[in-house]
This record gives C-alpha cells, sequence and structure tokens, in this order.
C-alpha cells in the first residue's frame, strides 16, 4: 500500500453513526413504557418482531429418534441418542435421567444448548451440569450444535478435514446460506426446537415444567428459543446477553448465528429476546471478564426489569455474574441449579457430579459417516439443482435494495497528491453516501485538481488497494485514462478496526465483522460498494467522459457487475478477471473462500450469475476473463 488506511475507521463510525440512531430511538420507545398496559404491548412487538425473523420450517418431519448406547453412573441414567430434526439431517445428543425406574410424567425438563466448544456435548462443563441436574431430579437432553461434536458438516470420510475452530465452519455455512436469503441461526434454532419436541416426546417428561440453558454459543440459543417457543417455562441465558450495540462498539466479530438478517434494524436489542416472554421466569447469568460486555448485560436486565415490575413479576427476572472470564462457570452453574429447582420444587442444593463418561451416539464418531445421512452442504447443494423458487430480474433485484443510478454526480473532496517515480498521482474523494468516501485516483506528469477534460476512461475498481494497482497496470491500449477505484473497506479506508485481520477471505476478521454489522441493520456491505462504483462512474459521465471502460477484478467483480447492470447508461464496456460462471456452482463445492460480503444476500433465490451476465451484455461489450 503506498499510503497508510488514514481513513480506516470510516467503517467504524458509519455503522457506529446508524447504530447509536437505532439505539436512542429504542432508548426513548423503553421510556415511554410507563403502564402494565404499556409494557404488555412492548412485549407483544417484541414477541411478533422476533418471530417474524426467524425463517423456520412449517412442517415438523419425523424425528426417527433411537437409543444407541445406555450406560448408568453415580445414580445417573445416560443414553446417546440420534434424531433427525430434517429428513436425513442427522443430530447427536445424550440423554440424561435419574436410575431407576421414573414414572411417566414426573420429571421436569431441560433442554442443554452448546457453546463453541469443538467437542459439543462432550465438553466436560456441558455434561458436569446435565448429569447434576439429572442427580437433582430433571430429565436433561444435550445437543451437539452442527459443525461440533459428532455433526461436523464438512467431514464426510475420517480423512476430510475442514478447521480446528467451530466458529469457521459456522461462518462457512453461515455465507453459503446467505446466498439463498437462509441464516444459520434459523438451522440452529429449528435444531433446538425439534430436540425439544424430542425431550417432551418422552415418557417421563412433565411438559409444565420446562426450561433451557446454555453459555455462550448456548447462551446464544437458549435466548433465541426461549423467545421463539411458549413450551418453555423458564431459561437461564449464561454469557451472551450484552447488547448488540456494546458488541459493534467494542468491535467484537460474532458468529454466523448470532447475526440475525435486519433485527436490529427493526429496533430490537438482545434485552428483547428475554421481554418477549415476559412475565415468565428468567435467570440471566454472566461472566464479570467476559467480551459479551458485562455493562451491557447490566442495561439489558435493567431493561428487562423496568417490564417485568409493571407486569408485577419483577422477582422472575434475575441477574447473576460470577467473576472470571467467558464460560459457564461453577458460580454460574449453581445458581442456575438453584433458580430452576425452585420453580420445580426440587432441591437445588446437591453436590456437582463429575462429568461422567463420555458416550457417542454414532457408531464411527461422525453422524455424517452413517450412510443415508445429509450434510448441510448437501441440502445447499440439492437446492442447486432445484428451479429457482422466486425468479426476478437483476435490476429489479437491485430497486427492491434500493439501488439505482445516481441523480446527479457526487460531491467530492480533492486530497493531496501522492507521489511514485516521476509520477503524481490524483486522488478525489468521491461522497458517495453520507459519512462514505470512495477513493478515485489517476497519475499524469502532473498535478490535477480538477478531473481532467478527456472522452475515454478506463475504471479499475481495485481487488484491494486502488493506488497500487493504478501504478501496476498497463497504459490503456485505446487511449484512454486510467482511472482506479478504491471502494469503501479497500485501500484508503482499509479497517484497523476489529481483528485487525488483512485478509479478505479470513472467516472470521474484519471484512466478515462489517459484513455481518450491515446485515444485522439493513445496510449491507456489498450494496453499500455497488453506490460507490454507481457514484464513480456518475462522476466520470458528468465530467464528459463519453466512452467508459470498466475492469472489474477479484473480491469487487461483482459489486462492479451489479453496479454496471444497475446503470447501463453510465459505462460502455465491461471487463470481469476470474469470473465465476455460476454461484450455485461455488455453493456445490461445499467450500469456497470468497468472503461473506462477495455475493448479495439472497440472490440464488431470484437468479443466478448467468442472468446477471446476459442482461450487462444487452447493447454493451462484456468480456468475462
Amino acid at each position: 500500500m503506498i499510503r497508510p488506511p488514514v481513513y480506516s475507521d470510516m467503517l467504524q463510525n458509519y455503522y457506529e453513526e446508524k447504530f447509536r440512531r437505532l439505539r436512542a430511538e429504542r432508548q426513548a420507545r423503553l421510556a415511554a413504557v410507563t403502564t402494565p398496559e404499556e409494557a404488555r404491548d412492548y412485549v407483544g412487538w417484541a414477541r411478533r418482531t422476533v418471530r417474524e425473523a426467524f425463517q423456520l420450517p412449517e412442517e415438523r418431519t419425523p424425528l426417527h429418534a433411537r437409543v444407541t448406547a445406555m450406560e448408568e453412573e453415580d445414580g445417573v441414567l445416560t443414553e446417546a441418542i440420534l434424531f433427525e430434526p430434517r429428513p436425513c439431517y442427522l443430530a447427536s445428543a445424550l440423554l440424561y435421567r435419574p436410575a431407576g425406574e421414573v414414572a411417566n410424567g414426573s420429571l421436569p425438563v431441560v433442554l442443554g444448548l452448546c457453546g463453541h466448544s469443538q467437542n459439543g456435548k462432550s465438553s466436560e462443563t456441558y455434561r458436569t451440569f446435565a448429569r447434576t441436574l439429572a442427580k437433582i431430579g430433571f430429565l436433561v437432553l444435550l445437543v451437539d450444535p452442527a459443525g461440533q461434536g459428532e455433526r461436523l458438516q464438512f467431514v464426510r470420510t475420517a480423512g476430510d478435514r475442514f478447521s480446528d475452530c467451530s466458529t469457521h465452519e459456522h461462518n462457512q455455512l453461515g455465507k453459503m446460506l446467505g446466498l439463498f436469503g437462509d441464516n444459520f441461526a434459523y438451522w440452529r434454532a429449528w435444531d433446538a426446537m425439534r430436540a425439544l419436541d424430542y425431550l417432551l416426546a418422552r415418557p417421563e417428561a412433565d411438559a409444565s415444567r420446562v426450561g433451557v440453558t446454555g453459555t455462550s454459543g448456548g447462551g446464544t440459543m437458549s435466548t433465541y428459543l426461549w423467545a421463539l417457543d411458549d413450551r418453555i417455562t423458564m431459561a437461564a441465558p449464561g454469557c451472551y446477553i450484552t447488547s448488540f450495540f456494546h458488541n459493534f462498539d467494542n468491535e467484537l466479530p460474532v458468529d454466523a448465528e448470532q447475526a440475525i438478517p435486519g433485527l436490529a434494524a427493526a429496533g430490537f436489542e438482545m434485552a428483547d429476546f428475554l421481554i418477549a416472554r415476559a412475565p415468565e421466569p428468567c435467570l440471566i447469568l454472566g461472566r464479570g471478564n467476559d467480551f459479551f460486555d458485562p455493562r451491557g448485560g447490566r442495561e439489558a436486565f435493567a431493561q428487562c426489569r423496568n417490564i417485568y415490575d409493571l407486569l408485577g413479576a419483577g422477582d422472575s427476572i434475575r441477574f447473576f455474574v460470577e467473576a472470571g472470564e467467558h464460560g459457564y462457570g461453577p458460580g454460574n452453574r449453581r445458581a442456575m441449579y438453584r433458580f430452576f429447582a425452585a420453580l420445580t420444587g426440587l432441591c437445588g442444593e446437591v453436590e456437582e457430579l463429575s462429568p461422567g463418561t463420555d458416550l457417542p451416539a454414532s457408531p464411527d464418531g461422525q453422524v455424517n459417516w452413517i450412510p443415508g445421512s445429509r450434510t448441510l452442504p448437501e441440502f445447499l447443494a440439492g437446492r442447486c439443482g432445484e428451479p429457482v423458487p422466486e425468479p426476478m430480474g437483476v435490476r429489479d433485484f437491485l430497486r427492491n435494495a434500493g439501488i439505482a443510478a445516481p441523480e446527479s454526480a457526487p460531491d467530492y473532496k480533492v486530497l493531496r497528491n501522492g507521489r511514485a517515480d516521476s509520477k503524481i498521482i490524483s486522488i478525489f474523494g468521491l461522497r458517495s453516501e453520507p459519512g462514505i468516501l470512495a477513493f478515485l485516483h489517476w497519475y499524469d506528469g502532473r498535478e490535477w485538481n480538477i478531473l481532467p477534460e478527456e472522452e475515454k476512461a478506463t475504471l479499475i475498481v481495485a481487488a484491494r488497494d486502488g493506488e497500487e494497482e493504478l501504478l501496476a497496470a498497463p497504459r490503456p491500449g485505446d487511449g484512454s485514462r486510467l482511472f482506479s477505484l478504491d471502494v469503501r473497506g479497500f485501500g484508503k479506508s482499509f479497517p484497523l478496526t476489529s481483528d485487525r485481520d488483512s485478509d479478505f477471505f479470513s472467516p472470521y476478521g474484519t471484512e466478515y465483522f462489517y459484513d455481518a454489522t450491515g446485515l444485522m441493520i439493513d445496510s449491507p456491505l456489498f450494496f453499500g460498494r455497488v453506490r460507490d462504483v454507481l457514484a464513480a462512474l456518475a462522476f466520470l459521465r458528468a465530467g464528459g467522459y463519453r466512452e467508459i471502460r470498466v475492469v472489474g477484478r477479484g473480491v469487487s467483480l461483482l459489486v462492479t457487475a451489479f453496479a454496471c447492470c444497475a446503470a447501463p447508461e453510465l459505462w460502455d464496456s465491461l471487463v470481469l478477471e476470474g469470473a465465476p460462471a455460476s454461484m450455485r456452482e461455488l455453493v456445490r463445492k461445499a467450500v469456497y473462500p470468497e468472503p461473506q460480503s462477495y455475493a448479495p444476500r439472497g440472490m440464488l433465490r431470484h437468479f443466478d450469475l448467468a442472468e446477471l451476465y446476459a442482461e450487462l451484455a444487452v447493447g454493451h461489450s462484456l468480456k468475462l476473463s
């Protein structure tokens, strides 16, 4: 990079302004809730909003549940379970209950949801609390999340390997699902709801006393399920509840299932997951030194408590923080035991059991090695072979996203000229929207403070850094003026925030962080970059360039293509370097390296790249290389 990314905080500041506005509006709404009737109205809004946000299947297919192993230890009976949340999509679980004869309908139940441990339900922490709850007198089901434990989704044979980090597998699944307008949270929530179906179908289960608990990713899913499923009567989510705003403000990337499309844009915050079930009993668990900011946890508790107080149930919402780092610590576990036991009439003062023997549910260690099973990537590959469910023209798709040709050329700022050998680089910062600059570069033997008056332009939309790519590019053979463009987050605005990961392709880095942020507040990074390209094209056209050749490359390739499709009057020829033939083919490969921001969410519900290229070729020269 010739010049340091001096605008590296641009994306952080841009999204912060949007988040702060949403936060202020929500705080004003909450402050206006002062009566029981207004509290009930707010609870109803929270319930509707979260349930509309989750796109869940309508049909509950047969679970085909079976017990594959059984063991008794310390007065607790453990059963290894396989079941199918969706047809042929296997889930592995451990069921715990008091040993000996148990009367039908006599045991209160708890669904245990695992955090991001690579070994899932085999984690000693989860087996410890599940066995202890069973000793107290609960029926407990502990389920492997997809991508963890016995449910690795990219491991089809013993020789396969994807990552030693479960969040990397989750985020890979998330970006593939996003192409279909789907989300990993929807799959995780449905898995948990079907696990509850199995648990409540057990003859020992008392369906009137139903709890859910988990920490970290399990705290996330416990929180979601509490808001989504009225069968649950008590909840104890741990190490998750803070606020969307604090996560963003602290530059904390969240996991694929923790970025719900449009939910924050609707004015919803984490506390609203809990408020959605007010006045039912809930215990918020936290750790004092958690990266999920404890300040947000206290804030969420205060907001919940106000609603619960207005409904006459202030003691039903509780908050317990244990010293220490992120995780389901012993203090949190003891608080959960006492809370659930008090609500169900059991005694929660019992010596905590050891984790006990790990009991695999699948014969060879992975459910996807069982003949007839299907992985989530295979489900998506199957979708790739089906007709497009909602055919739509690319320009209609763009219009629905609020993308159209600019009505006028953007305002701009003139940056000081750069120098490289004998070349003088002129740089304009195009104001494509409030708070955003897209950087347009060109070079010459002299300084330019105005746009040169010429007729032909070649615009390179940079793959990483416009200044470097401008200097490395050969002069156009047609004599046109050569320009390069940094869209937001590239070159001079490359972020040095979040995880400070310089790799666009990192599954959990800075590029992912801002794309996930945009997803949550309905301001997608992809479409923002499309606007940046449109601003540059409008600027060149308004400056007198009658013939404009556009070159899109690398991560900017599809941004460039969609921008040109939105405004065919602003360009004349287009070269797409390294253009894939089909996004469906990329999904069929199961693992592809492109970042989540590479393509717009939901495009494969409406069209594939062939339709995009066909629209681009109408009346224009299009070259795919």
